[in-house]
């Protein structure tokens, strides 16, 4: 007959008598047993309930329960608001606030051209001359024909004063000499489109025609740059446009380092539909002509000064509503979040409005604490962990 004591059945039995021990000990756990020989009863949680005698625990006693009370360790740094000049920079380019072209008004052949790239010229002064093509001829012809017709108003002038002749033909001889003066002075106009002015004082910049060259109306014979002043030209943003005006002091700083000082003299009113900025112009006094035209600078505006903070950029946070702000440590250690405005951007830290007097900025464990917490604030950057 086989055995009952099978080896399945004991090793069954023996599983079922452990886990029924196992599961029997929760109730005598020490947690909820009075502790022995005078003690206090503790729940489990380690809160002291009452004494062994029915009283309720003194306030010493309960020290053991508020020391396991997790206080998050943060570090703050102290922040004041100070005023503030915001400096706005913008990518420029040189542009000469004074530069025009002198271009033929006539047809003719160059005989005569007095520039080259780099003269000096003044403001009229003759750049070129073309050949007459008659026009000289026309101004003669148009002399003649003023002299007859003043010669014949005045003989006919005199008849009618001595009432030789009607005095209705006095009308048809002024009528005569005024055409006669307006042809001549057309013919004038004529013979000067043969000589070329420049139209601006400055600097020839480039000289794209030679002596001997037949050239059309409107055909350009010079280029000329006036170096004195100088623009700075640029654009700004929607954001930053609002912080300038006409007449506002700027610095223009270029590659080599040099710095130079000027004013705002335009700012656009339209922004531009692709890039959405707005155009800015600059003047700046340039009596050497050390500043060419066409080269890389910044400006470097500086707005009025404003009461703002600077604090890492790192303890900016947003709330649990979306708003930016940063997490402060009151005088109680207690978290409160403080909304705020981006003044300036730099770097490491930023410029911000909306603290107004001095206060501890947390700025590592800001992520771990929400208003209200209670914080351990320390001075330095130390190791924060996250609440366990």
């Amino acid at each position: 007959m086989a055995s009952i004591f099978k080896p399945s059945r004991v090793i069954s039995v023996a599983i079922l008598l452990a886990a029924a021990g196992w599961i029997a000990s929760g109730v005598f756990s020490p947690a909820n047993e009075d502790v022995a020989h005078g003690g206090d009863t503790v729940a489990a949680d380690g809160t002291q309930v009452a004494s062994l005698d029915g009283e309720p625990p003194v306030a010493g006693e309960t020290a053991v329960a508020e020391a396991e009370v997790f206080v998050q360790r943060v570090s703050v740094r102290s922040a004041t608001p100070e005023p503030h000049q915001r400096q706005i920079v913008l990518s420029c380019t040189t542009e000469a606030d004074n530069a025009s072209v002198a271009v033929a008004r006539g047809a003719g052949v160059i005989v005569e051209l007095n520039v080259e790239r780099g003269s000096k010229v003044r403001a009229d002064e003759v750049v070129a001359k073309l050949s007459d093509e008659g026009r000289v001829a026309a101004v003669k012809q148009a002399e003649a024909l003023l002299l007859q017709r003043q010669a014949e108003y005045d003989a006919n002038k005199s008849l009618i004063d001595k009432g030789n002749a009607p005095k209705n033909q006095l009308p048809a001889l002024e009528a005569a000499v005024a055409s006669a003066e307006a042809t001549l002075a057309t013919a004038n106009a004529l013979a000067d489109r043969s000589i070329v002015r420049s139209p601006v004082g400055g600097v020839v910049d480039s000289v794209p025609v030679q002596v001997g060259q037949a050239v059309e109306a409107g055909s350009l014979i010079a280029e000329i740059i006036d170096p004195d002043p100088m623009l700075a030209v640029g654009a700004v943003s929607e954001r930053e446009r609002g912080y300038l005006d006409l007449g506002q002091s700027a610095t223009m700083r270029f590659i080599d380092g040099k710095t130079v000082d000027g004013e705002i003299s335009y700012v656009g009113l339209s922004a531009d539909k692709a890039t959405r900025t707005y155009p800015v112009e600059a003047r700046m006094a340039n009596p050497g002509a050390l500043i060419p035209d066409g080269v890389t600078c910044e400006m470097v505006v500086t707005t009025e000064p404003v009461i703002a903070t600077s604090i890492p950029r790192s303890a900016l946070v947003f709330s649990d509503d979306g708003l930016l702000g940063v997490r402060l440590a009151d005088e109680n250690d207690r978290v409160q979040f403080k909304q705020i405005s981006i003044v300036d951007d730099g770097r490491d830290s930023v410029w911000v409005a909306g603290i107004d007097e001095p206060t501890r900025i947390i700025i590592v464990g800001q992520d771990f604490v929400k208003d209200g917490d209670l914080v351990e604030p320390v001075s330095e950057v130390a190791k924060v962990e996250p609440p366990a």
